[in-house]
């Protein structure tokens, strides 16, 4: 998936994205890492006034979700969160980073293992930080691959 696709997936069609003013900030595609920020919109925050944790749970899936997209053609598979647990570690302050990194030959393998499985799962480390580079959040996940639905696949058609 290109980084075209990826920020119009994430920035253009994900409400969810859209509400927390989720951005693609980089999609380095000699590393493969995808890295996401949040800023820090009054929207949310919770009744304290710091960064809502549902929120910082949102960034750090969807960049874990989209550092595995990357490397996915979206009519075939479609890669979904199973599992997810974070560890707050410090209260969150200003625009909130997360970068993720799967390399090609991890996604190489996942893909071979969909394809003769009909799933597969990767499991990911994936670390929140705030404005000032301290760390907020660590969470692990693993993501799913499973077929795109008949439905969803003309979402992702490419004009020839």
């Amino acid at each position: 998936m290109k980084e075209e696709m990826i920020r119009g997936v994430v920035e253009d069609a994900c409400p969810f994205a859209q509400r927390t003013h989720l951005k693609v900030k980089e999609v380095d595609e000699e590393t493969g890492r995808v890295t996401l920020v949040m800023g820090s919109d009054p929207a949310n925050l919770n009744a304290f006034g710091l960064i809502h944790a549902g929120a910082i749970c949102g960034l750090a899936e969807t960049a874990g979700g989209m550092a595995i997209m990357r490397y996915m053609d979206p009519r075939e598979v479609l890669v979904l969160n199973t599992v997810f647990n974070i560890r707050f570690v410090h209260p969150p302050r200003g625009e909130l980073t997360c970068a993720a990194r799967v390399v090609e030959e991890e996604a190489r393998a996942l893909l071979e293992e969909f394809r003769e499985r009909g799933k597969a799962d990767k499991a990911m480390d994936l670390k929140v930080y705030d404005s000032a580079g301290t760390l907020v959040a660590q969470a692990q996940a693993t993501f799913r691959l499973i077929p795109t639905p008949e439905e969803y696949r003309e979402f992702f058609a490419r004009p020839e």
